[in-house]
């Protein structure tokens, strides 16, 4: 099975703990992103380790690229809380990396970088830039997803060095996207 690469443009690094068990907080824009996550590495009841994603945000001002390797990641479950504590440590390690909360578990690792680093070291592969769009039907075509190994998220546009291709989705929240992505690459591979 080929390596898999999806990269995430989340919001800022802004919720802490507590928010997690609170209702309408500032999580609601981080929320989709966070449960991404655990979206993209559970299909159809079985981890893949193949997959290799980027969690583009930044923390107070600075970028930081937050890698899973699936080959090695440890301690992610299925579910939403599952990916938001480890997101909660990467921000700890961020703050204080010698804490014993700033400890990465194995498989993630916190990286000062922004985007464009993922997409200068992935220039030569094929990526698929999967776009949220207002109109009412999708476009997507099965060739570009089974020729493609790079999916990307949330980004309005890609440096303009970066030769990709769109997948058009109807208006969908980035989990959503990734669920679709996760199903068609099931589908055709």
């Amino acid at each position: 099975m080929s390596q898999l690469f999806f990269i995430l443009n989340a919001p800022p690094l802004s919720f802490i703990k507590s928010n997690l068990y609170k209702k309408n907080t500032e999580l609601e824009e981080s929320a989709p992103y966070i449960k991404s996550i655990a979206d993209s590495f559970f299909l159809s009841n079985q981890f893949r380790k193949n997959l290799f994603l980027y969690y583009c945000t930044s923390y107070q001002g600075i970028p930081y690229v937050i890698t899973f390797e699936g080959s090695k990641l440890k301690y992610l479950g299925p579910g939403f809380f599952s990916s938001a504590h480890l997101i909660l440590r990467a921000k700890s390690h961020i703050i204080n990396p010698n804490s014993r909360d700033g400890k990465l578990t194995p498989g993630i690792s916190v990286l000062e970088q922004s985007s464009d680093w993922i997409f200068e070291k992935h220039k030569e592969d094929k990526i698929v830039q999967v776009v949220s769009t207002c109109e009412k039907e999708s476009e997507f075509s099965q060739e570009i997803v089974k020729h493609s190994n790079v999916f990307s998220y949330g980004f309005e546009k890609l440096p303009l060095s970066i030769n990709s291709k769109k997948m058009l989705l109807k208006h969908l929240v980035v989990d959503e996207q990734v669920i679709i992505t996760n199903y068609l690459l099931e589908s055709v591979r």
